[in-house]
């Protein structure tokens, strides 16, 4: 059963100067679904359309970002919720059935509001519960339950070191327990050490409410750590999706075998390659496959024909000409 059912999405960035409009197209053409208790890894290289496509996810939509396309579908009350028709109900999702975790915990704390107060707020909003002892005795049980103190609640953001701010963060897009929880790259500009203490966090909370958890990032070795499955993005499209075991021990497309290679080794001492050139710009991508004036195995067909997401094998996709003969045979 899935959680979240992704169709045909396009989401561009339109803005129009001295009569000329732009199309900045982040999100083209994307599906894919999420299933129950899975832990969901997007990865890609920076400017991909990583980030858009969580904002989309989650209805924050506002322009210059425009849906031109497509359905973001969520089970709500035994019904499916297409929440780019069903705006009126987005706000009956929110918290409840998926909640966002940001990138940047600053961007979601109040600086002149102590910690308490801001879970006060969404708690009041989303269940309408007034009694403040209620609601300090519902936070202090939520933060004992993930293994936070209990005296930062009396803190300011300003007074907690990163790596505390973001496991706050975490903490408050969980106290209503959503089936689905959105993080766009939440271990970002974290030490190591911090880092496994957040990804932790994230891991016990998925085991203990047993919710899905779609995370994105550009570090391969957090997706080896956390996730189920794996979304490679590049240059607005879906290029792979396959297990972790499939992407990290078999990648079929060229710029995943890239992306894994380029990944360090304990006692591997020789030089790494990195992609090629430059990812394009979105504003006027390549025809056919955008990676073909990247990828040293580029044909005639993909430099005119987008190729189409297809199943290698069971459960391992990929957009790629290069698996055409395999996908024929099967």
């Amino acid at each position: 059963m899935y959680a979240l059912k992704v169709e045909n999405l396009k989401a561009y960035y339109i803005t129009s100067l001295y009569g000329i409009e732009r199309k900045v197209r982040a999100v083209d053409n994307v599906s894919f679904q999420v299933m129950e208790n899975e832990i969901l890894g997007i990865a890609g290289e920076s400017g991909c359309g990583k980030s858009t496509l969580l904002k989309t996810l989650i209805g924050l939509i506002k322009p210059p970002l425009s849906v031109i396309g497509g359905g973001i579908y969520y089970k709500y009350n035994g019904r499916e919720i297409d929440i780019l028709k069903d705006i009126n109900v987005l706000k009956e999702l929110k918290w409840r059935v998926f909640s966002y975790v940001p990138q940047g915990s600053m961007s979601v704390l109040n600086p002149t509001r102590k910690i308490i107060n801001t879970f006060e707020d969404v708690i009041k909003v989303h269940l309408n519960i007034t009694n403040s002892d209620v609601i300090r005795n519902m936070v202090g049980d939520h933060f004992k339950s993930l293994g936070l103190p209990l005296e930062v609640l009396n803190s300011f953001p300003h007074q907690l070191s990163g790596g505390m701010r973001q496991r706050v963060t975490i903490a408050l897009s969980t106290i209503l327990k959503p089936k689905v929880i959105i993080a766009d790259e939440a271990t970002t500009a974290l030490d190591v050490v911090v880092q496994r203490g957040v990804i932790q966090l994230l891991k016990r909370i998925q085991s203990e409410f047993k919710n899905t958890l779609i995370m994105v990032t550009h570090d391969m070795g957090v997706h080896a750590n956390m996730a189920d499955r794996i979304i490679i993005m590049y240059a607005g499209k879906l290029v792979e999706i396959g297990s972790v075991k499939d992407i990290f021990k078999n990648p079929l497309h060229p710029y995943t075998k890239y992306l894994i290679e380029s990944l360090p080794k304990i006692g591997d001492k020789t030089l790494k390659k990195s992609v090629p050139g430059a990812p394009p710009s979105l504003l006027d991508p390549p025809s056919g496959c955008r990676f073909h004036p990247r990828c040293p195995y580029a044909m005639k067909e993909c430099k005119e024909i987008v190729p189409d997401l297809v199943e290698v094998e069971s459960g391992h996709k990929v957009a790629c000409f290069l698996h055409r003969k395999e996908v024929d045979k099967t």
